[in-house]
């Protein structure tokens, strides 16, 4: 139904052209909603393998989604924000068919931090983004744990907001400023320590 990648991509365009072609759905135009499924499809895709590796469940869990999209279409006209809608209905069914094959482990939320000083730590990593594509930075990443990661995924890949990721994961503002905060420091203390473990090996070859 969906291609394995789309030539269109839906950070090229204004919101309100998305959101134009999403009332145009709605109101049953099948041309407008193929386009729909092309913009978004390849960050779908993306996103779903922040949750499993199985490419066939990613695509599957799309094509229920854009699937569901269609048959609900008249009741849809309320989605304003097309993106953190169709990634949170992604989110919802990876994880329903994930749990059903009981290798889905607990992503209940835990931990609170405080919300000062954020700002400092969010213009660290906006900074470094020659580091941010570094196959380092991409291990300190995956090192976090699973609520971390998906947060950093959406606030510095996907560049939604507090509110859009709080909708996408089922979560108030402050407990995303909380992850984004603890999963920012966490990075900062790897990135340090990766730096003096090689400038100790450094030293160490040094005649």
């Amino acid at each position: 139904m969906f291609p394995d990648t789309s030539v269109k991509q839906a950070e090229y365009l204004p919101d309100s052209y998305q959101a134009t072609r999403w009332q145009q759905v709605c109101a049953g135009d099948k041309a407008a909603f193929g386009e729909i499924a092309e913009l978004n499809y390849t960050a779908l895709h993306h996103y779903g393998t922040r949750f499993t590796s199985d490419r066939d469940m990613i695509k599957d869990c799309i094509q229920d989604l854009f699937l569901e999209v269609w048959e609900k279409r008249e009741k849809l006209d309320y989605v304003i924000s097309i993106k953190p809608y169709l990634f949170q209905s992604l989110r919802n069914n990876l994880i329903r068919r994930i749990k059903k094959q009981s290798v889905f482990s607990d992503i209940s939320e835990n931990g609170d931090f405080p919300e000062d000083g954020l700002s400092a730590e969010s213009n660290w990593i906006l900074s470094e983004t020659d580091q941010l594509t570094s196959n380092r930075l991409k291990n300190g990443i995956e090192l976090l744990p699973k609520r971390q990661r998906e947060a950093l995924y959406l606030k510095y890949y996907e560049n939604l907001s507090y509110d859009e990721i709080g909708e996408v994961m089922g979560l108030q503002r402050q407990a995303v400023a909380n992850y984004l905060q603890y999963g920012i420091q966490k990075l900062r203390e790897y990135w340090q320590c990766k730096t003096i473990l090689l400038a100790f090996i450094f030293n160490l070859l040094l005649p």
